[in-house]
């Protein structure tokens, strides 16, 4: 592959910071331009990264002809416009998670991304680092029997600002949707079924968003157990846990290693040593799929991101339904 594929980013936010600075570990592609409402915004970002253009419309990046895929990091109530708007220029599309922000909206996108003919992925980078994958690998390999248990954590202190991103109904704030989806994530990834029940419990800040959430994913064999936090900092490890050993995940959003247990003895770890934060695994993966035409990824199939809309939305509904939530 001696050609690279070229990437705009829309949304010069904090997870656009880490994701351009990973360029430079990637191998199949390179970040050319980047585009904000702000003009000096974005042109303060590509200075930064070297970036060789810079646009103060989102409308500069989708009309440039030499893009061949957009990263949208813009906040989630705008995903799903942004990801059309460029889809509609001829670009590919990579959307930060969650992909949408509701059932529809994810059908919607789907819709445009068959009628223009473009390949689009939602952007959840935690199932291309290569300590996931190697705890993947072990489960595959039977290192730790059946998988009877999940539990996965994802929690932060986060300052109650009410017209901040993250506590703003308007831009679809809460943890659910920001954190708690890499939760959700885990789950599906080890089992890859939907669950038979679920439990979930909420608090809820005075802006009307969740800011705490404990859900309870029950399959046949298997308890999925998944908290996630802006109210206090969780231990933010997953666990798979087996009939014969278990794994254990440090910081599993942003993993770097993974050990195997069984019972108190660790019999394998594994770690990936990288430079950067992880986003390049992805980019590169994206990059890939597009000099070889392909129109969806493998890992992080479009069938994952509406199963993951899925759970979302059932969690939502189930702590509503059951009024089993507490208010600040």
């Amino acid at each position: 592959m001696n050609r690279k594929i070229r990437w705009g980013i829309i949304g010069p936010g904090i997870i656009a910071h880490q994701f351009a600075h990973d360029f430079q570990y990637v191998s199949h592609g390179e970040l050319v331009a980047v585009a904000s409402r702000s003009k000096d915004r974005a042109k303060g970002f590509a200075e930064k990264y070297k970036i060789p253009t810079s646009y103060g419309s989102y409308e500069g990046l989708y009309k440039d002809p030499s893009i061949d895929v957009i990263y949208v990091a813009t906040p989630h109530t705008f995903h799903l416009r942004n990801s059309i708007d460029a889809m509609s220029a001829g670009k590919a599309v990579l959307c930060e998670k969650p992909i949408t922000i509701s059932q529809g909206e994810f059908e919607d996108l789907i819709r445009a991304a068959e009628n223009y003919g473009q390949y689009l992925m939602e952007g959840m980078w935690t199932y291309f680092l290569p300590a996931i994958r190697k705890a993947k690998e072990w489960v595959a390999e039977g290192k730790i029997g059946k998988i009877r248990h999940i539990k996965s954590d994802f929690g932060y202190p986060i300052p109650m600002d009410p017209t901040g991103r993250m506590y703003n109904p308007e831009l679809a704030g809460g943890a659910l949707l920001d954190m708690g989806i890499y939760n959700v994530a885990m789950a599906w990834l080890f089992c890859q079924k939907d669950p038979d029940q679920i439990t979930s419990i909420s608090h809820f800040a005075e802006t009307g968003v969740n800011d705490d959430v404990t859900t309870l994913f029950e399959y046949d064999e298997a308890v999925a157990h998944l908290t996630t936090s802006f109210r206090c900092k969780l231990n933010n490890w997953a666990y798979v846990i087996g009939e014969s050993g278990y794994i254990a995940i440090p910081n599993f959003w942003r993993a770097r290693e993974c050990s195997l247990y069984r019972n108190e003895e660790c019999i394998d770890h594994f770690k990936d040593n990288r430079n950067g934060y992880g986003f390049n695994f992805e980019i590169d993966e994206v990059s890939g799929d597009l000099l070889t035409n392909k129109m969806q990824s493998g890992t992080m199939p479009l069938s994952t991101s509406r199963k993951l809309q899925e759970h979302l939305a059932w969690i939502s509904e189930k702590f509503h339904q059951d009024n089993n939530f507490l208010h600040t």
